[in-house]
């Protein structure tokens, strides 16, 4: 029997309209993303990279344990034969020095920076029962100075003295760091010279000890990368090197202070991780255990081990949240449960002792340096974000090894602390945050881009966060503070590369790619311009404004300026350890204008390979392997709201659309995704 339509259907045709709402807008998703297998022309056009971009090439390290000079420099008074004291030189060089006449000299150029124990052979002399032959060394050949008399100076310390009286080789001391040696025989008569170099006391490593390693497109980002892995291994010293250690550790500096230092670890540690994997773990270890070793009985841990006598030195309350930081840092490149398991009271203890440092407006007073080198009081803005670092990296530490009270714990702990700090230390007409409560008009660089970084920061200030500190940068840099008031430290340094580091990170993080590029080359990239005369190959402590070093004094070879090296693996190659020893990770690469880049990253087990490539058209390509048991996230860029993403071998899920990435999730093996515009 045919029957009417009735009123109640209504409802029903209701219902059918949505569900084909929603079948348009899978169609619509669908026609966006794909995750079938295609075979189209324009899939088969992708941009690719070089098949063997040689990155072997550019491992900067000394090839033997006792390298010897590249050229010569210069020469002054009667030198025959300089050449022969060069890696490619042959024959005799011999250095005469008349009564009263200029020292005979010449300058070795190691091309870059070395450390170790300077040497001479000699053949024979003459000229009495004893010749004095110098040696003085430098970073960088400006520094390497000879007074009135022809005799040179160290750019910092004293020089090595030899006493010849018979032919053998003479060893000076250790030397921490230098690129350049002014050997000289500064007493009447003559010394012939077979050979001279450095027994090489860093870590060495040649390509076989690179667990990991970066190219590119360009040329200038890859030596970054490699100066900053080069920094590292010139910092890490091995057992018995240094007076004070018995075990393998990284100091701050090749030539100064040759100390362990938290806030250096919190850069060079992750560089050591992401370059030489396993093998810098003992020398991480090392390190950490060094400072947790000396911890006080109120959980405070020190700034600094090896620093002015071979105990503890404690410099500020902020080293300590770092110095916490750096053994939790470990833990999730390694996996090394066993180790940070049995440092987790010590860590607990730590974060409660930061937690008496909260006055009772809920932030952080101190009144002591941090990296400013001037006493900082009232509640000074970084000094509280140093602290929430360390909260928020004590929360994710106890959900893996530790206890769901402790979750809670810190998590109401670092929110409170957040509130804090934006309702008291944000200046809402300068939409900046400010040095400290009584320094109300002074926006320095950490704190800004700390809370930034951290994501302290509201997001609807991060832009105006950025667009002010970029407006303030500087040909080199970005300044560590405004030049009125200032907050330049008391040697007139204005540029500080840890600083700039969490500013690269910051504008990464928050998307702000070109400038987190442009900030990379401005200050970095004048320091691997191989023609550049205070080249070391490797990255400095402290620059002006101008880019460069003022005093001999500062390190050219800094473990806390080494952060490109990190920035680029982790930002544009992509790689990030979301769990302990990548068992998740993520990949999200960031392009800008870089056409290729591919390169790996340790794990505990092997490494993550990447692969990615770009055009102008706006078609991107990635290829992502990934070892037995782990798993992960492809983030795929995309050059438009508009542009098409597959996966162009199986195994992919597709997730979700974020912005302008697509984002699968894949398992161990190798996968390859394409994206057109």
């Amino acid at each position: 029997m045919h029957r009417e339509s009735s009123p109640p259907s209504a409802p029903k045709q209701r219902r059918a309209t949505r569900w084909s709402v929603w079948a348009l807008v899978v169609a619509t998703i669908f026609a966006v993303v794909t995750t079938s297998l295609p075979s189209t022309a324009a899939w088969a056009a992708l941009p690719t990279w070089p098949s063997n971009p040689n990155w072997q090439a550019l491992v900067p390290g000394p090839t033997t344990d006792n390298p010897e000079a590249v050229r010569i420099t210069r020469t002054a008074g009667t030198v025959t034969n300089a050449a022969g004291l060069t890696a490619t030189g042959s024959g005799s060089t011999v250095l005469t020095t008349s009564s009263g006449g200029t020292p005979a000299t010449v300058v070795l150029d190691f091309g870059r920076n070395v450390s170790g124990t300077p040497f001479v052979t000699v053949s024979a002399s003459s000229g009495g029962s004893a010749r004095t032959v110098r040696i003085a060394t430098s970073e960088a050949l400006p520094f390497l100075t000879a007074n009135s008399t022809g005799i040179y100076n160290n750019d910092h310390g004293s020089v090595i003295s030899l006493n010849v009286t018979s032919a053998r080789t003479y060893t000076g001391a250790l030397r921490g760091g230098f690129r350049y040696a002014a050997i000289q025989l500064t007493s009447a008569g003559s010394v012939t010279l077979t050979g001279a170099g450095v027994n090489f006391k860093a870590y060495r490593a040649t390509p076989a000890q690179y667990k990991g390693w970066f190219m590119s497109s360009d040329d200038q980002l890859n030596r970054m990368w490699y100066a900053g892995a080069y920094t590292a291994q010139l910092d890490m010293v091995p057992a018995g090197v240094a007076s004070c250690f018995n075990v393998p550790v990284i100091f701050d500096g090749a030539k100064r202070d040759r100390a362990i230092w938290s806030g250096d670890l919190l850069i060079s540690d992750p560089v050591a991780q992401l370059s030489l994997g396993s093998n810098a773990a003992p020398y991480i270890k090392g390190s950490i255990n060094s400072i947790f070793n000396l911890q006080d009985s109120n959980g405070r841990l020190t700034s600094a081990v090896g620093f002015r006598g071979c105990g503890k030195f404690d410099y500020a309350v902020t080293y300590s949240a770092y110095s916490a930081i750096i053994a939790i840092q470990y833990y999730r490149y390694t996996k090394d449960t066993a180790f940070i398991t049995g440092l987790r009271t010590r860590l607990e203890n730590a974060a409660a002792y930061h937690h008496t440092r909260v006055n009772s407006n809920g932030l952080v007073v101190t009144n002591d340096n941090d990296y400013w080198q001037t006493t900082q009081s009232g509640e000074v803005t970084e000094y509280s974000l140093a602290y929430y670092e360390l909260l928020q990296n004590m929360i994710w530490m106890e959900g893996k090894v530790g206890t769901t009270a402790k979750v809670t714990e810190y998590t109401n702990k670092a929110n409170a602390l957040k509130n804090a700090i934006n309702s008291r230390l944000f200046n809402t007409s300068a939409g900046l945050y400010v040095h400290t409560n009584t320094r109300t008009t002074v926006y320095p660089l950490d704190a800004n881009m700390n809370a930034v970084r951290l994501g302290v920061a509201p997001a609807d200030k991060v832009q105006g966060i950025l667009n002010y500190f970029r407006s303030r940068w500087l040909a080199r840099g970005s300044q560590i503070s405004q030049p009125s008031p200032s907050m330049a430290d008391p040697y007139g340094h204005t540029i500080e590369p840890l600083n700039n580091t969490w500013e690269v990170m910051a504008r990464f993080g928050s998307g702000d790619t070109s400038s987190a590029f442009d900030l990379l080359r401005r200050l970095w990239g004048l320091q691997v311009d191989t023609a550049g005369s205070y080249y070391t190959g490797t990255f400095w402590e402290f620059v002006n404004s101008n880019g460069l070093p003022d005093r001999g004094f500062d390190s050219l070879a800094h473990a806390w300026a080494a952060g490109p090296t990190q920035v680029l693996s982790e930002n544009v190659l992509g790689v990030t350890a979301v769990n302990p020893g990548y068992t998740t990770w993520q990949v999200k690469p960031q392009k800008a204008d870089v056409t290729w880049a591919q390169g790996q990253v340790p794990t505990p087990s092997s490494s993550i390979a990447v692969k990615w490539a770009q055009d102008s058209a706006g078609q991107f390509q990635i290829e992502v392997t990934a070892p037995a048991g782990t798993s992960g996230q492809v983030w795929v860029p995309l050059a438009s709201s508009s542009a098409t993403s597959s996966a162009l071998t199986s195994g992919a899920t597709f997730v979700q659309r974020n912005g302008l990435y697509d984002i699968y999730n894949v398992g161990a093996g190798t996968f390859r995704f394409g994206a057109t515009a």
